[in-house]
């Protein structure tokens, strides 16, 4: 988590609400993990994956992307072995924006290194 730290990141989408749901309720697992950082942390944390053994997916050859690019901004994927990482890189200026942009309020939630928020409690718990 110090790197999430250092580049002033947060973890958010299906990861952020595994976090937050009951484990005897959730029966599924997110698929990968969604950092959101903005562009003058992004070579940072890109280059911190890339030595913990991950590699950029080429453009094109990712068939497994569910969106491809932010209004804000653009996403780096990165793979090792199975695990599969999202580096959404902002040009805004606070990394929360897109998040409250999100076509679900389910999703609308964020894990930063000191902070668990969930944007609608009632309706996501």
């Amino acid at each position: 988590m110090d790197i999430l730290c250092t580049c002033d990141g947060v973890i958010s989408r299906s990861t952020a609400l595994h976090i937050l749901l009951p484990k005897t309720g959730t029966l599924w697992m997110p698929a990968d993990l969604d950092l959101y950082v903005l562009k003058n942390h992004s070579e940072l944390m890109l280059r911190h994956l890339t030595v913990e053994g991950y590699a950029a997916v080429p453009e094109g050859e990712d068939n497994q992307m569910t969106y491809t690019s932010t209004d804000k901004g653009h996403i780096v994927h990165l793979t090792k072995g199975k695990c599969r990482i999202d580096v959404v890189i902002l040009e805004t200026v606070c990394v929360l924006s897109p998040i409250f942009q999100f076509h679900s309020t389910a999703v609308m939630n964020f894990v930063s290194t000191d902070t668990i928020f969930c944007t609608y409690p009632r309706l996501t718990l």
